[in-house]
């Protein structure tokens, strides 16, 4: 597939403000997020935010500058708009990031990966999605990028660009496939159900099961899923090897090696491990004190989390 799109790179506060007039009431809007230390909610920032969308069928692309000193609240009328479609891929990692930092609700979500999931497919990564269905190849090599150094490269963002606008054209396929990829996130969830009687509720329609973790605490429970314990099987063998991005990264393009073995061993051969759940599960290890990040910004198991990998490894 040969894709036809501009960049609008967006850094000052004029041109934010133009975006967000002249974007209007899309049907959709599609939109992926980089960050800088995610797996320290206290230090984490967006550094960028990417939107794919169409106006008379014409694909439109914009790429602002979180960074740069902007007002976020602007983005607030395109993002909150109900008759719009927000689609990310993943929304348990980038519509948190916009709630947390930014206060920006996105509902409604369609979220790409989510839906892969749900029609049974294994292989639910963007990068194998739109391969597979597209036959759009992602190259992920500028994701390992410091997304918070400026001035940025052309290969930044072309990568930054690429993501939002795979997810937007795998979200018109979805829809044409009939997937469901409704999402809420679930404090939204657990808003409504608290102004019930005792505070129960039904699940909802559209809540997310079987999905990456959004964020957890510390206290969160000790039981890991499969790939929060792969994960953690790789930081425990091979200390320092990998930067959290890095880990993150390679689990979804090269499953080689031992930390491939273990992944396999752990997860499954036919299961996907994608980039940004694996972000979501390297910041939940790290919160929960099983994982810590070195001096060098390396990942290593603490002694409690080589314990629990020393419980499991060999079930």
């Amino acid at each position: 597939m040969k894709l036809d799109y501009r960049i609008a790179f967006i850094s000052d506060q004029p041109r934010l403000r133009a975006f967000c007039e002249s974007l209007g009431p899309v049907a959709a809007l599609a939109l992926d997020i980089e960050t800088t230390d995610w797996w320290n909610p206290q230090h984490e920032r967006v550094a960028l935010i990417q939107f794919a969308y169409r106006v008379n069928q014409e694909l439109r692309v914009a790429v602002i500058d979180a960074l740069a000193g902007l007002d976020p609240t602007l983005l607030r009328q395109p993002l909150e708009l109900p008759t719009t479609t927000k689609v990310m891929h993943n929304a348990g990692f980038d519509a948190v990031r916009l709630s947390r930092h930014f206060k920006i609700s996105t509902a409604p979500i369609h979220d790409t990966l989510l839906a892969a999931r749900r029609s049974g497919e294994k292989r639910y990564s963007l990068k194998a999605q739109v391969e597979k269905h597209l036959n759009l190849p992602l190259d992920k090599h500028a994701q390992q990028s410091d997304w918070s150094l400026r001035p940025l490269h052309p290969k930044q963002l072309d990568y930054a660009a690429r993501d939002a606008v795979a997810a937007l054209l795998l979200y018109e396929h979805q829809v044409k496939r009939g997937l469901n990829g409704a999402y809420r996130l679930r404090a939204e969830i657990a808003r409504e159900q608290s102004a019930l009687p005792l505070g129960t509720s039904l699940p909802q329609a559209g809540q997310v099961e079987g999905h990456a973790p959004e964020d957890q605490s510390p206290l969160a429970s000790a039981e890991l899923s499969a790939s929060s314990l792969a994960l953690l099987g790789i930081i425990t063998e091979l200390p320092s090897r990998y930067y959290p991005e890095q880990l993150a990264v390679s689990v979804d393009n090269d499953r080689v090696g031992l930390a491939g073995w273990i992944i396999d061993r752990v997860v499954g051969t036919e299961v996907d491990l994608d980039e940004s759940s694996a972000r979501n599960e390297i910041a939940a290890l790290c919160q929960r004190g099983l994982v810590s990040i070195t001096p060098t910004r390396r990942l290593e198991a603490n002694e409690s989390g080589r314990a629990v990998w020393q419980k499991h490894k060999f079930v």
